[in-house]
């Protein structure tokens, strides 16, 4: 009777690990309630806590707070940037300012992502330079508004002020690859060939999350919504950075899970050439990048939007070997 014996050859094996690097202090679901001074800045921050930091910022809306803005119409001919707390919008000729509707109005019909929620912004907007009684029109745009500044305190300055009040954490890079029993010393290790999965970790609302925070600078108060949008994964082999629109899937260890096996959230990467075969030493260093876009809104009608990134701090070290299988037949 014959008997077929599977041998698998390779520079490391796998079983489960999920990086973690330390953040600082820890989330939890509850609502914190921070007041600090910050220079002139009063921020209050909703849904927060303490720790990590923001890196390079950069967008739009609000202006610099040292003169008036120059605004004009279709044809040239000079106009008031603001009436009250609507603006000009040269795009559109009209003035406008952003106003809110339930989710259910029939307005976001046609704007919601997948799960019903809607996306973009609502203008009320007025046509001419004389708004009269009963002309605003309701007009849906894609993302968020930009109005032209004001003098006086900048309303971009204090947002930013108020988004660096939450601490935003460095993000934890976790990565589908695994640590083989016996074999600890080779650290995190994984295949060519193979789809490893990538995230980061979701259940810290300040490394993955939402929140909404105001600052009062001078008689101006800044209302923000901060946003993760996008995390970039640096794998570290010289390919482009994957881009993902959500936190990732964490991979949990399953020995029958097939290793060509996809991330649900299309969030992975697929090494095409191995480290140095049997040095240690030999590897590949993932990091990541967290991007959150800040919507703001002023209390004297500017609003406007920038995006700040927060990279991480640690990476995970991976040696990408290959898998071998040598089919040995006996009697």
């Amino acid at each position: 009777m014959l008997k077929s014996v599977m041998r698998i050859a390779c520079s490391c094996l796998l079983v489960f690990f999920g990086l973690l690097v330390p953040t600082g202090a820890s989330a939890d679901s509850s609502s914190v309630h921070v007041s600090e001074w910050m220079g002139n800045v009063e921020a209050s921050v909703t849904g927060a806590s303490t720790g990590g930091g923001v890196s390079s910022v950069s967008g739009s809306g609000g202006g610099d707070g040292s003169a008036s803005p120059v605004c004009h119409d279709g044809n040239g001919t000079e106009l008031a940037c603001w009436m009250g707390t609507y603006w000009w919008d040269s795009s559109r000729h009209m003035y406008c300012h952003v106003i809110s509707r339930p989710v259910e109005n029939a307005y976001w019909d046609g704007h919601r992502d997948p799960a019903g929620n809607p996306q973009g912004t609502l203008l009320g907007c007025f046509a001419g330079y004389v708004r009269s009684d009963g002309a605003e029109m309701v007009v849906w745009i894609p993302g968020s508004a930009s109005s032209p500044g004001r003098p006086g305190t900048d309303p971009v300055t204090v947002a930013r002020t108020a988004v660096a009040s939450l601490h935003l954490h460095a993000p934890t890079v976790g990565v589908g690859a695994f640590v083989y029993e016996g074999y600890e010393e080779w650290g995190l290790s994984w295949w060519v060939g193979a789809p490893m999965w990538l995230w980061v970790d979701k259940s810290d609302p300040l490394q993955w999350g939402s929140h909404t925070i105001s600052a009062s600078a001078d008689g101006l108060t800044v209302t923000a919504t901060v946003t993760a949008t996008t995390v970039s994964f640096d794998p570290g082999d010289g390919s482009p950075p994957m881009v993902c629109r959500s936190a990732g899937t964490v991979r949990p260890w399953d020995p029958y899970d097939p290793l060509d096996h996809h991330s649900p959230s299309g969030c992975e990467h697929t090494y095409l050439h191995t480290n140095e075969l049997g040095n240690i030493d030999s590897r590949y260093v993932v990091s990541a990048t967290v991007t959150w876009s800040v919507t703001w809104s002023s209390s004297d009608g500017q609003v406007g939007s920038f995006t700040t990134t927060v990279a991480s701090t640690g990476q995970a070290s991976i040696h990408v070997g290959q898998l071998r299988a040598v089919f040995t037949s006996f009697g």
